[in-house]
């Protein structure tokens, strides 16, 4: 028997979010109000769900951070038993693939360095 899997879509809304500027190396929460949409130059609602996560930090020799959820505190921790994803130079997931992705409104990011380039590419549905 064979099986076809669903086309893999980045979702109905896309956008980016540049947290170069922020020079820190604590935890911060993203939303997909955090986000703007780059044919209406609106923002995005509150609370869709992430179908697509990609991010890129100029740091290809110390780990930066995401969470597929939102951070608990500034502080939270980076440890694989802490149930972060660690990056270095690139990532990306198909957020809505993986199990429990569909429910996934918040995402965390902790940059390797605070001087560090680090840019979020996300994919909504609505």
């Amino acid at each position: 028997m064979s099986t076809v899997q669903s086309p893999i879509t980045a979702g109905r809304a896309i956008a980016s979010y540049n947290a170069s500027s922020i020079s820190s190396t604590d935890w911060y929460t993203l939303n997909s109000s955090d986000f703007y949409d780059p044919t209406s130059g609106t923002q995005l609602v509150a609370d869709r769900p992430f179908a697509f996560v990609g991010v890129v930090s100029s740091s290809s020799t110390t780990v930066s951070f995401i969470k597929l959820r939102a951070r608990t505190l500034a502080s939270d921790g980076k440890t694989n038993a802490d149930g972060v994803i660690g990056v270095l130079g690139t990532y990306s997931v198909d957020v809505q693939a993986i199990d429990g992705g569909s429910n996934v409104t918040n995402i965390a990011y902790a940059k390797a360095a605070a001087g560090d380039s680090f840019i979020v590419y996300a994919g909504f549905n609505v």
